[in-house]
């Protein structure tokens, strides 16, 4: 005992491994767990539908649970969808058909766009863009502050909303240094919220701007060039009207002269790389129709974005492990549950017994009734900051379902396709 003592003292380490080694069980979660699976048990009873249908039904309210309290982690929560896909025995599924969706080409799509940020970052492109434009305003803080949002807005087309924010935060607040922060309030928060919602908003634009776009394009059937068409028209009526909303509440002082401190990032070969690679990645995705038509490539959103990843690694803009760090895999996996689940409550027939009950219920209302009620959920979603998880279940469900006839298409009074676009748009829109 006294040698096992002295052994943990000279080599702390030995402790942490024995800790970890240790099995850790959370027992809020695991309650919750228990009481979620009786609860949806007795659900797929009392629901009037199919046994298929209901089955259906009762694995997506436990899968909303587990995502809404986080009881089990949400990427594990996404992979128990293929497993109990299989268990519950789902109309012809096997465990090669439940983890289909994992490999989804749509996935791979959103794996390119964390290469190419990777790429930027590590060559810190996305900085040298930011602080050369905002040198154009030459000390008039009106100029400045607008760039500031409009960069903010074009570098979250592309990489994470969340990372664009976080490296706009300190120039942001560089720019704003010279001002008293008691007297100059309203100012602060008019430029610092300004950069949260542009960056949110700014996703809205290309396919690979926030992640609910790729599980909203896969439901839709649009490739880049499609989104784009959707998206950019939206985050350009959303922005402005957004800024000029910020600008009436809070009455920011504009008018004081800002200084942009000097930064020097010289061009390198490695960024002269990254930046051809990433001008050539978003040249082949916007013109993605045409490479289709001429080498006949199904999925040419997909083969450009692994192609821009092989290029960042070949070419020594970043490395593979540089790659792997700043990929969230976790996110991968979720697009993988939440593409599987979608198709669960497709072949089980859940999505078309819903279907049928929201039109049902909302036929005599006005045709944007349903949809508010909709969009109200991604609202009250992002509110209890659980809007990663809410959004897989509107996606997954109200995105891919259709009616079971025209009767009840119409009933709504509003076309199936802009119905979903609307929804979308609320799920991308998760900070406003």
């Amino acid at each position: 005992m006294n040698l096992h003592a002295k052994d943990k003292t000279q080599h702390p380490e030995n402790v942490e491994l024995l800790s970890a080694q240790k099995p850790i069980t959370d027992f809020k979660g695991l309650l919750t767990t228990i009481i979620s699976a009786v609860v949806c048990f007795g659900i797929y009873h009392i629901l009037p539908y199919s046994p298929d249908a209901n089955k259906g039904i009762a694995l997506l309210i436990f899968v909303a649970a587990l995502w809404f309290t986080e009881a089990v982690h949400i990427t594990v929560t996404a992979l128990m969808i293929p497993i109990l896909a299989v268990v519950l025995g789902f109309p012809d599924m096997d465990i090669k058909k439940a983890m289909a969706d994992f490999s989804n080409p749509i996935i791979y799509i959103f794996f390119g766009g964390f290469a190419l940020a990777t790429a930027l970052h590590m060559q810190r492109l996305d900085r040298k863009i930011a602080v050369s434009l905002l040198r154009l305003s030459r000390g008039n803080m009106k100029v400045a502050v607008l760039m500031l949002f409009l960069v903010t807005a074009f570098l979250s087309m592309w990489i994470s909303n969340t990372a664009t924010a976080a490296m706009m935060l300190p120039l942001a607040m560089g720019m704003l240094s010279h001002l008293d922060r008691e007297k100059e309030r309203k100012t602060y928060v008019f430029v610092l919220l300004g950069i949260a919602y542009c960056a949110s908003i700014g996703g809205l634009g290309t396919l690979v701007g926030s992640p609910p776009n790729l599980i909203a394009a896969k439901a839709l059937n649009l490739d880049f060039v499609g989104w784009m068409k959707l998206g950019l028209p939206m985050m350009l009526l959303i922005l402005p009207l957004m800024l000029l909303s910020l600008y009436v509440i809070l009455k920011p002082n504009l008018n004081e002269r800002v200084e942009i401190k000097a930064e020097s990032i010289p061009w390198t070969l490695h960024r002269v790389i990254a930046l051809l690679i990433f001008l050539a990645t978003a040249a082949a995705w916007i013109f993605s129709s045409k490479i289709k038509t001429a080498f006949g490539i199904s999925n040419p959103d997909t083969v450009i974005a692994l192609s821009a990843a092989v290029a960042v690694v070949v070419f020594g803009v970043a490395q593979w492990k540089e790659v792997a760090r700043n990929t969230d895999w976790g996110v991968l996996m979720l697009f993988g549950g939440g593409i599987s689940l979608s198709t669960l409550l497709k072949t089980s027939g859940a999505s078309e017994a819903l279907g049928q009950q929201v039109a049902a219920t909302f036929s005599g209302a006005p045709a944007f009734f349903g949809d508010t009620h909709r969009r109200r959920l991604h609202y009250f979603s992002d509110r209890v900051h659980q809007q990663h998880r809410l959004r897989r279940i509107a996606c997954t469900d109200f995105l891919r379902h259709r009616y079971a006839d025209g009767a009840a298409r119409t009933s709504l009074g509003i076309r199936h396709r802009h119905r979903r676009i609307l929804c979308l748009h609320a799920a991308g829109c998760h900070t406003a």
